[in-house]
């Protein structure tokens, strides 16, 4: 009897719409074998903090009822759904997925932009070739852009900002046609918005651009570029900087019906495609981009990209795979592997020594183990600011065998291993839950003791005794050689530790 393939569905909660593709895994892959989507607008009449509104959530309720009917037709092993700016923002988002999950029996997963950004980027890893160069990723939803710049193996920078076109379509294009007053507003407001991500990507450099999503996707058919003849490659469609600026005036000329049917797109397409229009062309202007490769996958493919993946690996020895692809990532990153391994021995020591105060197990010790090892992989990309580049790095490296909370974890616990401790309300902290955030502090304030006594990476200090007396944490450091460097940087970066434990913390010199 032939054993039936392994199918799943990907739903894709947008802010403009619901997407789903079914596919059927391969040896080497997938194919896709059903397609669904609905351009329900769950983020109509909301955004910015605004709740769903109940046309919205029935809307978006029924699209989710219709695309689990199919993927059971299909007979579907897993439908796996993810949701971004509409949920990520909106206040009875609760609500929403209740009633998914109830009426629908979808289970939707609301996911931040970072995370969003990576699912995005692994769907252009799969369909791209990248020719071993770095490339530039832009993705325009309806409530958010992603900027993403990387390579096959790593991810070096992403942003995420609230620039989608069906929430700049609501706050600047109220009047149909548009006037000039309204398109200059967008642009300012743009500009002002993408000016420090752009500036960031600009230093980083990058081979090529791609572009991904339904509003790209679209403006790369409609634009009619007067100056060349299409380009099409590998499945990809070339959009010009040239012929988008063309386009913009077309579209602004026209009412909504009217460019719907000049263009033959969707009439909710055609009340957001002007504003998606002057955003990308704001982008290719502030970069001096010629233009980009317009890409058809998306956060879809991504979710299948990620899911499959974990089912592959799913056979192998859980601890073997995650060391593996922690060691992998360090290697990949030309990490300094003497001072990498003595941090982490260090701030094992200090765990396993101070187990009454964070009150972690096992899981946690080795998350900080992992940490360690990666704490300073960002110089890889540059000196400045490394310790973020680090958590882009871990973050987005697709890390087998760890979930997405500990790769979290780890990803933040090496972000600020140096320079300014956590705050409370630092975004990327609070992508974790509450439980998650406090095992992260935690884990911060050993890691960021452990290497500040490997401050000159010389490994001047063989060892760290800790004892706690009259409620005071006295650090015995043991030292190989002259280590006054390394007990002074200990003691700076020991004033979180003693923060977060309330407890004082002295630190004694033995030879």
């Amino acid at each position: 009897m032939t054993r039936k393939p392994y199918r799943l569905a990907a739903v894709d909660v947008g802010t403009n719409s619901i997407h789903m593709i079914i596919v059927e895994a391969e040896a080497r892959g997938y194919r896709i074998i059903d397609r669904e989507k609905e351009m329900v607008q769950l983020g109509r009449g909301s955004l910015d903090g605004e709740p769903l509104t109940d046309e919205a959530i029935k809307r978006g309720i029924g699209a989710l009822r219709t695309m689990k009917e199919i993927a059971t037709r299909w007979d579907a092993d897993k439908v796996v759904a993810v949701a971004t700016s509409a949920l990520r923002e909106a206040p009875n988002r609760d609500r929403f997925i209740k009633e998914a999950e109830k009426s629908a029996g979808i289970k939707v997963r609301v996911i931040s932009g970072e995370e969003e950004a990576d699912y995005i980027f692994g769907a252009v890893r799969a369909a791209v070739d990248f020719h071993g160069g770095s490339a530039l990723c832009i993705d325009i939803g309806g409530g958010s852009v992603e900027m993403i710049v990387g390579t096959r193996d790593e991810i070096y920078f992403t942003a995420s900002e609230p620039l989608g076109s069906l929430r700049l379509a609501q706050k600047f294009f109220r009047t149909d046609p548009s006037d000039a007053a309204s398109i200059e507003r967008c642009q300012r407001h743009v500009r002002k918005r993408l000016k420090r991500p752009l500036s960031s990507i600009a230093s980083l450099g990058y081979d090529f651009c791609v572009g991904t999503s339904g509003t790209i996707m679209t403006l790369a058919e409609i634009a009619s570029d007067k100056t060349s003849p299409d380009r099409i490659e590998a499945g990809l469609r070339w959009l010009s900087r040239v012929s988008l600026g063309l386009l913009i005036p077309r579209l602004s000329a026209l009412s909504v019906s009217e460019r719907c049917e000049r263009f033959g797109i969707d009439p909710k397409r055609g009340e957001s495609v002007l504003a998606g229009a002057i955003l990308l062309h704001e982008a290719l202007d502030r970069l001096d981009l010629d233009g980009l490769w317009a890409c058809s996958a998306a956060l879809r493919e991504g979710i299948v990209e990620r899911t499959l993946q974990k089912r592959r690996s799913g056979d192998e020895s859980e601890g073997g795979v995650r060391e593996s692809a922690v060691l992998a990532l360090a290697e990949r990153s030309n990490y300094e592997r003497r001072h990498a391994a003595h941090v982490a021995k260090l701030a094992l020591r200090i765990f396993d020594q101070t187990s009454d105060l964070h009150a972690l197990g096992e899981t946690e010790r080795e998350l900080l183990r992992y940490a360690a090892i990666l704490h300073e992989i960002g110089l890889h990309v540059s000196f400045q600011g490394h310790h973020r580049h680090s958590y882009y790095l871990i973050r987005h490296a697709g890390l087998k065998g760890l979930t997405d909370d500990e790769v979290a974890i780890v990803a933040n616990v090496a972000r600020y291993y140096r320079k300014a401790a956590p705050k409370p309300d630092d975004a990327n902290l609070l992508e974790l839950g509450e439980k998650q955030r406090d095992v992260a502090r935690k884990l911060i304030a050993i890691l960021r003791v452990a290497d500040g006594l490997d401050r000159g990476h010389k490994q001047a200090v063989r060892d760290v005794r800790i004892r706690t007396t009259n409620g005071v944490v006295n650090f015995e450091v043991r030292q190989r050689t002259a280590a006054d460097l390394e007990i002074e940087s200990g003691q700076k970066r020991a004033k979180y530790f003693s923060r977060l434990f309330g407890r004082p913390v002295n630190f004694a010199m033995r030879g």
